[in-house]
């Protein structure tokens, strides 16, 4: 036995002996649950109205205790609603100040509702529109566990007799890198100026030449989220830009609400090689009497599996894999710009193929010109790192080779001669696969809790 089979072996063993060590220890995380999950009133200024959250365990779990809090009513980017502390609860429409509980803190036993009383008092000059709170409700730690559960009850006061203006502003537009081979990720940044909360808020994007002429747009579905005043959220949206030539583009956004345009700004970016975009999906069938080859649309990836690489017919699929959600490179290299996906079989293959890549302008200059630098590198999943491969390189056809028993995440990476060698495995990798199943177990147990 070789010494990466024997460390391999070692690391096997220290991984099962770890997982049964957590089944043993590990303590469930209690899984409340809630009736009163939300708040939607109508109050005068100088009113007040009552609402009840009531809250239980399993009558199988262990007992627990539980906290209650009143809240700002924060958002993250992508609009999920958040706690905020009364240090970052800055926004004028806050109702936390206005909510009182009769019990912040009680024990729930196996089985046996207990119930929270929110005393909402509104002052005479409260003001126009809306006013917004989030009362946090989580369970504390207990003996054997560092875990805790926790549900946010949204508060939406409208005050009546007021009114209530949906108006808002775009922040600014973000056009990211453009790199060849990856999308065209437009981010608008957008903020509630109004003094009500709406649902149903989409961005729609527009790309032009420098004529004016139509290259693409794209639509995002309207946000299920509301978006609170005083809140900043950001649209994320991907025009289906196809190939594009040196030169300065226009990107038009606007939010809109029920097909009325809340605002509209505009920004440009520029292209300074040819831009090519990502390579669209293709399958082939692989079957074990024949050799195959699975080429993309595009021509700047294939994958070349010999006679015998299956053991049975498998469909095999290259696609688009994007750079922004490639985990990081390892230490001593970076990434580059080409990024890919092959999958369709769930081991190793029986025999290597051959995976060619044309590699781009976007990665050259990301290797500082140096083309030999360039190297392939798929994602181990098992050891949790990046495999980095012996690269073949061929400069006058700007095309890397390499040769593999797995299909996984792919991307150009660069990298010293001293990369890790496909059957090392380091002490960080160990330690990831340490981490990933313990998250596993817990996510795990929990997910059942909840059922």
């Amino acid at each position: 036995m070789t010494n990466a089979q024997q460390s391999l072996r070692s690391t096997k063993i220290a991984i099962s002996v770890f997982v049964i060590l957590l089944v043993l220890c590990l303590t469930p995380v209690a899984a409340l649950g809630v009736s009163g999950a939300k708040y939607t009133g109508s109050i005068a200024p100088g009113g007040s109205d009552t609402h009840m959250v009531t809250i239980s365990i399993g009558a199988d779990e262990q007992a627990t205790d539980v906290m209650a809090e009143v809240e700002g009513f924060g958002q993250n980017p992508d609009g999920i609603y958040m706690p905020l502390d009364p240090v970052n609860d800055l926004n004028p429409y806050s109702a936390r100040s206005f909510i009182t509980l009769d019990n912040s803190t009680i024990h729930l036993a196996p089985g046996i509702p207990q119930s929270i009383t929110a005393s909402i008092n509104l002052p005479q000059n409260v003001g126009p529109g809306g006013r917004y709170a989030i009362i946090n409700i989580r369970s504390l730690p207990g003996p054997g566990t560092s875990l805790s559960t926790a549900i946010n009850v949204p508060v939406f006061i409208t005050v009546t007799g007021t009114t209530p203006f949906e108006t808002g502003s775009i922040l600014g537009i973000d056009t990211g890198a453009i790199t060849i081979g990856q999308p065209i990720t437009i981010t608008t940044t957008f903020k509630n100026t109004g003094n009500y909360h709406y649902y149903g808020a989409s961005n729609e994007v527009t790309v032009t030449d420098s004529n004016g002429s139509f290259i693409a747009n794209v639509s995002t579905t309207p946000m299920v989220y509301a978006i609170i005043p005083g809140n900043t959220v950001q649209f994320v949206a991907q025009p289906n830009v196809q190939n594009l030539q040196p030169g300065t583009y226009s990107v038009e956004s606007q939010v809109l609400l029920g097909g009325q345009v809340l605002d509209e700004n505009k920004t440009t970016f520029t292209v300074q090689t040819n831009y090519i975009p990502p390579a669209t999906e293709s399958s082939i069938t692989v079957t074990p009497g024949s050799s195959a080859t699975l080429l993309s649309p595009d021509g700047r990836y294939s994958v070349s599996f010999p006679q015998g690489s299956v053991l049975s017919n498998v469909v095999v699929t290259l696609g688009p894999y994007s750079k922004d959600e490639l985990s990081p490179a390892p230490s001593g290299a970076k990434l580059g710009a080409s990024s890919f996906e092959i999958t369709g079989l769930s081991g190793l293959l029986n025999k290597d193929a051959s995976v060619k890549v044309k590699y781009s302008s976007d990665d050259l200059t990301a290797a500082n010109g140096d083309a030999s630098q360039l190297k392939l590198s798929y994602w181990d999943v098992v050891q949790s790192q990046w495999v980095v491969l012996p690269t073949q390189v061929n400069t006058k056809d700007m095309t890397l080779t390499a040769t593999t028993n797995h299909l996984s995440i792919w991307a150009v990476m660069v990298s010293s001669p001293t990369s890790l060698s496909p059957t090392q495995a380091s002490v960080p990798g160990v330690l990831n696969i340490l981490a990933l199943a313990a998250t596993a177990i817990i996510v795990s147990g929990i997910a059942r809790l909840r059922k």
